[in-house]
């Protein structure tokens, strides 16, 4: 007989205490009229380019790392675990020493990193599990890479990722007569992969709902014994995601022209240059704009990204004028004279959050080709809706993106900001917190690290005041 105490558990949380929530009290601040801003690495380049060099025979060096995220750092935990070694660079060229890490994360003081390649055929099958944490395209790298093993393996994710669907990566998988075994219900990992691959006639991947898959079968197909026809289906979205790929892998030497291949075959990566740079992260200046506009600041970017580096997001530029900032050669400032406007973010869809936020603060309009939103860490369209509600701000959903109201003012949250586990909601929630008056509850401490570390540390050099806490809901 149990105790009058014992009582079932539920995940509902019904008939027990909640626990505690941690998160940033964040005070309104407008203390400061100009701030610099120094922009993340790229993790788009700098993920492809791990897997790239990791898969030569050669040592290559890749620099402009330091501030790297939570994601490519997955990647690179990732790869270590497949029998790639690193080295970790301090800004004098030197090799830092390693570091007691069981997390095999990288020295906090590198500012490159030197991969020890193993070739295409190289990789040995890991013997504990590939955890890619928040990253989607990690992951989506990962489970291509991991289809030539002849030994099952695990891949896994954090909450957020394993919330999402992965079925469409799995249909990949089976054509090359792998076997699958996942997670059921809500959680789709963790996975269980066993190869090896056969490489069929022909191959499909369906390209509407993210470019992802794409990018992962090109850079796998380094390693592919044989050739295959590959069939693109659907309308593409990311198409500036997938266009990097392909030009990263002509740049050593895969046997692909300018247009996506009808045929994936193998090869070798080679580097002319065995030296690469990580471009800034140009979807980061998103949130630059949104404070440049909700705090009225003059802001210049100590490292503004190269339109040909930018994948897309150099569509802030283009319509900055619109949305009340003058952009000048890494300049900005606020303007009084927004417009309404309509962007198109087909192949820029991670910017939807903080730019909804900016067009309500400036003139409204629509966003629009951003239908594949809904396929991110969270579903961002629902989710940013969700997210500009707490601050008081409006917009609609659309079929393919938000129809906004210009002229708007954010409020202060009634209740915690939910973030949903996804960086980009936080980030921007994290800008809006600054605005409104009072102090501000955000869900999550740690949450912009997934793609910029510095994001708090940022905000409090020039004297905002954000402190980690706890919370019970």
């Amino acid at each position: 007989m149990g105790k009058a105490w014992v009582k079932r558990w539920s995940p509902e949380g019904a008939g027990h205490r909640k626990n505690l929530i941690e998160g940033l009290n964040i005070e309104a601040f407008n203390a400061i009229e100009k701030m610099t801003w120094r922009l993340p690495p790229s993790k788009s380049h700098l993920i492809r380019w791990l897997v790239l060099a990791a898969q030569s025979n050669q040592t290559i060096t890749i620099r402009g790392v330091a501030n790297a995220g939570q994601d490519a750092q997955s990647m690179r935990r990732c790869l270590m675990q497949l029998g790639v070694r690193f080295e970790d660079i301090d800004e004098h060229d030197n090799t830092l020493s390693v570091i007691d890490n069981r997390d095999l994360e990288p020295h906090p003081q590198s500012v490159a990193w030197r991969v020890y390649g193993v070739g295409p055929e190289g990789f040995h099958p890991p013997v504990s599990v590939l955890h890619a944490g928040n990253s989607g395209t990690a992951l989506r790298f990962l489970m291509a890479i991991a289809a030539r093993f002849d030994r099952p393996t695990m891949l896994d994710g954090d909450a957020s990722l394993r919330g999402r669907n992965h079925s469409e990566i799995i249909e990949q998988l089976n054509q090359f007569s792998i076997a699958c075994s996942q997670g059921t219900q809500e959680e789709g990992l963790p996975l269980l992969v066993q190869g090896p691959w056969i490489i069929p006639q022909e191959f499909q991947v369906q390209i509407q709902s993210t470019s992802q898959s794409l990018s992962g079968w090109l850079l796998a197909s380094a390693a592919m014994p044989s050739s295959t026809s590959l069939q693109l289906i659907g309308k593409a979205v990311s198409q500036r995601h997938s266009a990097l790929t392909l030009d990263l892998c002509r740049q050593v030497g895969a046997p692909y022209g300018d247009e996506m291949p009808e045929d994936l075959k193998g090869w070798t990566p080679f580097f002319k240059d065995q030296t690469v740079q990580i471009p800034p992260d140009a979807s980061m200046m998103s949130f630059a704009f949104l404070a440049c506009q909700a705090l009225k600041l003059e802001i210049g970017f100590e490292n503004a990204p190269r339109l040909n580096d930018s994948i897309g997001h150099e569509i802030l530029l283009e319509h900055a004028q619109a949305m009340g900032i003058s952009y000048n050669d890494g300049n900005m400032s606020p303007t009084s004279t927004p417009l309404e406007t309509e962007v198109n973010l087909r192949d820029a869809n991670d910017l939807i959050t903080p730019l909804a936020a900016l067009m309500a603060l400036a003139g409204g309009g629509q966003i629009v080709g951003a239908k594949h939103a809904a396929f991110k860490e969270s579903n961002r369209l629902t989710r940013t809706q969700s997210l500009l509600q707490q601050f008081g701000l409006k917009c609609e959903l659309n079929d393919d993106g938000l129809t906004i109201g210009g002229g708007q003012h954010p409020v202060p949250p009634k209740d915690m900001v939910e973030t949903h586990g996804d960086h980009r909601l936080h980030m921007t929630a994290l800008v809006l917190a600054l605005a409104v008056p009072g102090v501000t509850f955000v869900e999550s401490s740690t949450l912009h690290c997934v793609a910029d570390p510095s994001a708090i540390k940022r905000w409090t050099e020039t004297g905002a005041t954000i402190e980690t806490t706890l919370n019970q809901p």
